[in-house]
């Protein structure tokens, strides 16, 4: 595999309206080594000296920030044109930024502190991801390329969830490569939930929820490509991928996962045929049966989570949140209480990243991360109107629903947390970015001939 660094491809670049051919590097490997260091290796697998940050693909994710700085201080390197996305990132780092600094003004404890410096770079990381993916990624093929390499990532991660509800063994206990890797906590293991012996799984991911959400993401990209793909053989391979995964959200136990999967296949329907649709949906029914069989009590205890509403406990918690957290929301409303500073072990656990970033970044901090997640859909949603062809306005569906997903189930766990989520969330804000650029002259030629 080419190294982002040395790769060199021709890729046909329109800065106005004339295209033209020039050569740039590469960043897809680079993306690709974040997102499969993201979901092959444990979420809590980390280099010690960098605690937190010292995840494998974070520390990628940083260093494609420092490349993509790198290309905007060359003319023959920067890739030119309209962007959408990385206007939308920079407000959003606007905000955090503010955010740090009326923290600091405000005076923080020292894990405060620690912490906040911890999640701006996080965000960078994020960041790097991002931009390394909208400017970096230069052709449609190398888009593609990339999202395969996703898909086959959540897959794995599947099959590691797979074998740790049947067999009851974490695999991922064993997974210290290489060997200057260490395990900053205990890995998130099984957790007993619903009687009959019951647990819930995670895989390589940080915690049942983001499992979940990272499935149904992949569950998508999966399904496209078993639609798309050019050969019948690799149709039918990711066709079996996304049935792994469609089967996987289940064991997560999670109703997070559930509503997710239910909103990604309603807004599919309204792009989907009409036979895309009923074959899916055969497809859900005869997996719904088959776990059915399997292990009669799955079904039956996601059913009983999903109506227990306000009598269970966990539903409780997250309603008596808002009212504990009213009067620091009120104290500082606008820029919040400063990005990162809300930590559990000093206030609250309050499992909803939306409320997170009111009470740390006030208004202006949900503002900015609001409008992140909505450039992105609307810039996805743009391509899908102008694309000339279904495979790329089903890949801007995608794009936009993945990222819809993204935010909504935001509301149900802190997942900006959770490095996975965020490198998935970047990966695809940063793809939208990066059709954006590629279909530039469908849009172009489209509004001219209007």
């Amino acid at each position: 595999m080419q190294t982002y660094l040395s790769a060199r491809r021709s890729a046909t670049v329109y800065d106005g309206i004339t295209p033209r051919t020039r050569h740039f590097p590469d960043a897809t490997a680079g993306v690709v080594a974040a997102v499969m260091l993201a979901y092959l290796l444990p979420a809590r697998l980390i280099f010690p000296p960098l605690t937190t940050l010292g995840r494998p693909a974070v520390m990628v994710g940083l260093g494609l920030l420092v490349w993509w700085a790198l290309t905007r201080l060359h003319p023959n390197l920067v890739t030119r044109g309209q962007q959408p996305m990385r206007w939308a990132l920079a407000g959003y780092l606007v905000t955090i930024g503010v955010s740090y600094v009326a923290g600091q003004a405000r005076g923080m404890q020292v894990l405060e502190a620690n912490s906040a410096d911890r999640t701006i770079l996080m965000a960078l990381a994020g960041a790097g991801v991002l931009l390394a993916a909208a400017d970096g990624v230069l052709t449609r093929d190398r888009i593609d390329h990339l999202l395969r390499w996703f898909c086959w990532g959540s897959s794995v991660m599947a099959l590691f969830a797979l074998a740790q509800f049947i067999l009851r063994i974490d695999f991922t206990n064993y997974l210290k490569l290489p060997p200057v890797l260490m395990f900053q906590k205990d890995l998130v293991g099984f957790d007993a939930r619903g009687g009959g012996g019951l647990v819930r799984v995670a895989g390589t991911a940080g915690h049942y929820i983001e499992f979940s959400v990272l499935m149904v993401i992949g569950l998508i990209v999966a399904i496209h490509f078993a639609r798309f793909s050019s050969s019948r053989r690799n149709r039918q391979i990711y066709a079996t991928l996304a049935m792994i995964q469609a089967g996987v959200i289940p064991i997560s136990l999670s109703r997070t996962g559930v509503l997710a999967l239910a909103a990604a296949i309603l807004l599919f329907i309204l792009v989907w045929p009409l036979r895309t649709t009923f074959n899916v949906l055969v497809i859900g029914v005869f997996l719904m049966a088959f776990i059915q069989v399997g292990k009669p009590g799955l079904l039956a205890t996601l059913r009983a989570l999903l109506l227990a509403g306000d009598n269970d406990p966990s539903v409780q918690g997250r309603l008596e949140d808002y009212a504990f957290v009213t009067p620091f929301i009120k104290e500082r409303l606008w820029l919040g209480r400063g990005v990162g500073t809300w930590l559990p072990e000093l206030y609250q656990l309050l499992d909803n990243q939306w409320l997170v970033t009111l009470v740390t970044g006030g208004v202006v901090g949900v503002v900015g991360l609001a409008g992140l997640f909505v450039v992105g859909i609307v810039t996805a949603g743009r391509v899908r109107r102008f694309a000339t062809n279904d495979r790329d306005r089903d890949l801007a569906a995608v794009l936009a629903v993945g990222i819809g997903v993204a935010a909504v189930t935001a509301f149900t766990f802190d997942a900006l947390y959770f490095s996975t989520y965020l490198i998935t969330v970047h990966l695809f804000l940063g793809l939208a970015g990066a059709m954006w650029r590629v279909t530039r002259a469908e849009r172009v030629n489209h509004i001219g001939a209007q």
